[in-house]
């Protein structure tokens, strides 16, 4: 079953996400591409209508600068967040990926509004190894519940979380004896962070460019 074919909308996605959580990062990429993929299309519209002779190469590293520096902005609100600080950084890396994720898309030339965006986030940013794994899960996802225990929705949920939070409470700890480690860190750890998602967007995305020539091709 293709990413296209599951339905829920809106206000539905946000259900779904209450009722299924063991299929959250997959609920969580399509209502990404629904809210974020209009303004990136709007983006690399505008863009290209600014600046014509931009390629998609050069379309691509303005929006990777550009949303790297948003996800720097948002790891310091975050890193000031006291006890939530672990979850807000976490949220804050996820609406950063998907920013960057949809825009290089439409950077390239692709559709950021398509479903199929969905399957690339999940896939660039790690959650599933390939894109038949990543359908696979969004397809499962738009079924009814099919009796699978909140255990599962925990344990993928303690994977993204728990090292998070480890690695924040040390940094806490470090702060403590020298104040400002933690924001330093939280920017520099975004900015590492944001840069790793735009190489493996790039290069997902070049790819599929090529693939597609060459299908053409034939």
């Amino acid at each position: 079953m293709r990413a296209a074919e599951v339905e829920p909308r809106g206000g539905d996605r946000w259900a779904k996400l209450v009722s299924d959580p063991v299929h959250a990062p997959e609920h969580l990429a399509l209502a990404a591409v629904e809210i974020i993929g209009p303004r990136a299309r709007q983006w690399a519209a505008a863009i290209s209508a600014d600046y014509p002779s931009a390629g998609p190469a050069a379309l691509a590293r303005l929006a990777g600068r550009q949303f790297t520096r948003f996800g720097a902005l948002t790891s310091i609100f975050g890193a000031v967040s006291g006890s939530y600080a672990a979850i807000a950084l976490l949220a804050g890396r996820a609406l950063t990926d998907a920013e960057l994720v949809l825009h290089l898309a439409a950077a390239h030339g692709l559709d950021p509004t398509d479903p199929r965006r969905a399957v690339d986030l999940l896939v660039i940013t790690g959650v599933h190894e390939t894109a038949t794994e990543a359908e696979a899960a969004i397809a499962a996802s738009g079924r009814e519940n099919q009796g699978v225990g909140s255990g599962d929705a925990v344990w993928r949920l303690s994977r993204l979380v728990i090292p998070q939070a480890a690695a924040w409470t040390a940094l806490r700890s470090i702060n403590r004896a020298y104040p400002g480690t933690s924001l330093l860190a939280a920017f520099l750890s975004s900015t590492t962070a944001a840069q790793a998602t735009v190489a493996r967007a790039t290069s997902y995305y070049r790819y599929t460019q090529l693939s597609q020539d060459s299908g053409r091709a034939v």
